[in-house]
């Protein structure tokens, strides 16, 4: 996978950061440390820096694969900054440039309300929840792949199932992004996808069992923080990866 090349950064930088538009100096450096935990040091620069000097070379210093992720978030679901972000439409530009510039087709790209540090967020105030409450940090942790779900079906046009029943929505969503085996998975990604089915059905009897929706039988809860902190993790990376599958398929796999 090829870095972006730097006439496409540079667009980026401009519509986010420059002059008083998007983020300030502070938010740069703080949005680039969730894609690979850490930042250019400002003190090399003689005098201080430009924001958009800065985003560029937040950017560069990204792996291709976090480059693409970083970018693709900002477009699709940017966040709270200090002044104005560029319009839906501006972003959806950026986005059809982003593609075109890895030699996919721009036509129909769609921005996805899903982005990975929104989840990623979700994911550790679950696991902030282990040690104080077990119980509600797998009610947090099935929420999570739960909405997670219910975003990718509403964001590829199938009403989700609304039975309540984790394995349904889940087989659903596989469904949906040609992940099913009977739909021609090769073995290894047969072997992947079932294990996920299984993480998700075990979350799901799990949350029914001892979460805050049902609660245990003669009231008592659920005290074992390795078994609750086992269903976060597993709900965070079944997330990430249908979220990452989700729009490979919108806009084709990252090369």
């Amino acid at each position: 996978m090829k870095p972006i090349e730097i006439t496409v950064i540079r667009r980026f930088a401009h519509a986010f950061c420059y002059g008083r538009v998007g983020f300030s100096l502070e938010q740069v450096l703080a949005y680039f440390e969730s894609y690979q935990g850490s930042t250019p040091d400002l003190s090399k620069y003689v005098g201080k820096p430009t924001k958009s000097a800065v985003f560029e070379e937040c950017v560069r210093s990204l792996s291709p694969e976090n480059q693409r992720h970083a970018l693709y978030d900002l477009c699709d679901n940017p966040p709270a900054a200090r002044h104005p972000m560029p319009s839906g439409d501006a972003r959806k530009e950026l986005l059809a440039l982003l593609v075109q510039a890895d030699g996919k087709s721009p036509l129909s790209v769609e921005v996805s309300s899903l982005t990975l540090p929104g989840v990623r967020e979700q994911w550790f105030t679950a696991a902030s929840r282990v040690p104080s409450s077990p119980a509600s940090a797998i009610t947090a942790a099935r929420t999570l792949i739960e909405s997670t779900c219910k975003t990718i079906l509403r964001e590829r046009g199938e009403t989700p199932d609304a039975s309540g029943e984790l394995g349904k929505l889940y087989k659903q969503v596989r469904t949906k992004l040609g992940l099913d085996p009977r739909q021609g998975a090769s073995p290894s990604v047969h072997r992947m996808v079932s294990g996920l089915t299984q993480i998700v059905d075990g979350l799901a009897g799990l949350s029914n069992a001892a979460g805050d929706r049902h609660g245990l039988e003669g009231g008592a809860k659920i005290t074992e923080l390795s078994l609750a902190g086992l269903a976060v993790h597993a709900a965070g990376t079944a997330s990430l990866f249908l979220i990452r599958v989700h729009k490979d398929v919108l806009r084709g796999p990252l090369l």
